[in-house]
């Protein structure tokens, strides 16, 4: 009796793993990161968040996996693409959604505390103002797959991380109009020291 209650719970908790996090009119689905390459300190998590009711605003976001959880995204500004912290929240409409992309908004795990590897699966939280905190699980994948992920309407074009949050683009990148926006994940590209 007591092992099949046990395996009930495990099977229940995989179900509940795999699907999207929902609360109130919000659900988060397609949640995922990528595998960290060497010992690059950082990650990035990438989703879709739909509101079925009023507007709401996602204020912050936090993590046990890493130092700090922050939400950002990407501004051109001279000709350079740069990563900056969001300040104020990002607008979820009422009855739409944001997505959460690579080259866009996006929730950042600096200083993470392990590398991230492929098959894993990530906890954080989301904060909304209207509808509270919502948990969200991500997967983490290989590069390959999180390449895949990344060239589904996206860009392609090699970037690096500057000291000062700046991400130069690769004149080959920036010639042909592409984006590999891996390296802001931290995962591939070139550090500059």
């Amino acid at each position: 009796m007591r092992k099949a209650l046990f395996a009930g719970a495990a099977i229940a908790a995989g179900l509940f793993a795999a699907l999207p996090a929902f609360a109130n009119d919000i659900s988060i689905s397609n949640a995922w990161s990528k595998e960290s390459l060497g010992r690059v300190p950082n990650g990035a998590v990438f989703f879709n968040v739909e509101n079925a009711g009023d507007g709401d605003r996602i204020i912050g976001a936090t993590s046990e996996i890493a130092d700090k959880t922050e939400l950002h995204t990407h501004i051109m500004k001279d000709n350079v693409m740069k990563m900056r912290q969001v300040e104020g929240g990002v607008e979820v409409p009422a009855h739409g959604g944001v997505a959460f992309k690579p080259g866009s908004y996006h929730v950042m795990l600096l200083g993470l505390h392990d590398p991230l590897k492929a098959g894993q699966h990530i906890s954080l939280t989301l904060q909304f103002e209207k509808a509270g905190n919502v948990p969200v699980e991500a997967e983490v994948l290989s590069l390959d797959d999180a390449a895949k992920m990344s060239a589904h309407g996206e860009m392609k074009m090699d970037m690096k991380h500057g000291m000062d949050g700046a991400m130069d683009s690769a004149k080959e990148g920036a010639m042909d109009g592409s984006m590999d926006h891996s390296a802001h994940g931290g995962t591939m590209g070139k550090m500059k020291n």
